[in-house]
């Protein structure tokens, strides 16, 4: 999948054409829609449920760090609810990619994602995880289908995977 996900959810004015609620809802269809079409090998369909995917989380994504931002001057920051949630570990990271490592992630087949045996996991917490989609690549990453339904995406970052 080395299709460019690049286009952030901004109208001519500078203004988010939808809320967060509503691109988190559209995020959540989308993967359901993406998994659908892709084990029914329609891969054109598949890619542009992604891109619209990408694009929700390019807005997504904003959102919350602005919020963060906003937030964290704040004397109860420390202690408060969205703190928290973003804190919540919500997938795995490695930061020992080698360039070796990144060829062999960049040629594994579409829906093959998985991090590299020379690498070691760690925990990722839903802040990390949304600067390394903002510094995502756009031309390295895949993703995975389990049979039980769970759909992991793979992203590369320059400073983590």
């Amino acid at each position: 999948m080395s299709q460019q996900f690049t286009e952030f959810l901004i109208d001519r004015t500078g203004n988010a054409p939808r809320n967060l609620s509503d691109s988190i809802r559209r995020v959540q269809n989308c993967s359901s829609g993406f998994k659908l079409s892709w084990r029914a090998g329609r891969r054109d369909e598949a890619y542009e449920t992604s891109q619209e995917a990408f694009e929700h989380f390019d807005y997504i994504q904003n959102e919350f760090l602005r919020r963060r931002d906003a937030n964290s001057s704040q004397p109860d920051w420390s202690t408060s609810l969205f703190k928290a949630a973003l804190d919540a570990v919500v997938g795995n990271i490695t930061y020992d990619i080698t360039k070796t490592d990144q060829s062999w992630f960049a040629s594994l087949p579409e829906g093959s994602g998985a991090f590299p045996a020379s690498t070691s996991a760690v925990e990722l917490s839903l802040v990390t995880a949304l600067n390394k989609l903002k510094h995502r690549s756009t031309s390295i990453f895949n993703f995975s289908l389990t049979v039980n339904g769970v759909h992991f995406v793979y992203v590369y970052a320059t400073a983590g995977m």
